[in-house]
């Protein structure tokens, strides 16, 4: 069966299941956070003109300030000639920069080092961390919709879409449920 479909036999397994994908998620947005630091890091020791780039990204508060002095002296006299060392980065549609190749199928980084490596990081990050908050956001309609009075027993089936919302389908199973019954021995005195 598909990983994206779920079936569940109440909505509070279907909580549980959410919740299970959602702690796994941190789990790994942990330790790809915590690599992506550690190649930087490293990355800073044997290249910095390579990471300068992603810096900025990380702290776009500095990067302002750079950017700031960057245009005043270029403003100042004797400043006119264009650096050839300089790159620029223009973004695609895609967010990619000029460093990505299309070929065939495969889009490819025009380089060897760091960088390409990071980016892919970088992207894949957000990924997980756009999945994370979908999954909470699912979460917490899901209390909702218990709390609006929707039968715990429900059993269905659960699709999450890749960018759109969780999508739920309940369905009859076929076992059926025991109705509830109390017996009872009931005893009178006589007079």
């Amino acid at each position: 069966m598909n990983h994206k479909i779920s079936r569940f036999e109440s909505i509070s397994e279907l909580q549980e299941l959410v919740d299970k994908q959602i702690k796994e998620l941190d789990k790994k947005i942990d330790v790809q956070s915590k690599f992506i630091g550690d190649k930087i890091r490293e990355g800073e020791k044997n290249n910095v003109e390579e990471l300068s780039d992603l810096k900025e990204k990380l702290n776009p508060d500095k990067s302002k300030n750079t950017k700031d002095k960057d245009k005043k002296s270029k403003n100042k006299p004797g400043n006119d000639k264009k650096s050839k060392n300089s790159k620029q980065n223009k973004k695609s549609k895609k967010g990619q920069s000029e460093d990505w190749i299309n070929y065939e199928n495969l889009h490819l980084y025009n380089g060897v080092g760091t960088r390409g490596e990071l980016e892919l990081y970088f992207k894949s990050l957000e990924e997980m961390k756009e999945k994370s908050e979908r999954l909470t956001n699912t979460k917490a309609s899901l209390e909702q919709l218990i709390k609006s009075g929707i039968k715990k027993e429900l059993s269905g089936v659960g699709f999450e879409q890749q960018d759109g919302p969780y999508e739920l389908a309940f369905i009859k199973t076929d076992s059926k449920r025991e109705k509830f019954s109390f017996k009872s021995i009931l005893t009178t005195g006589c007079e």
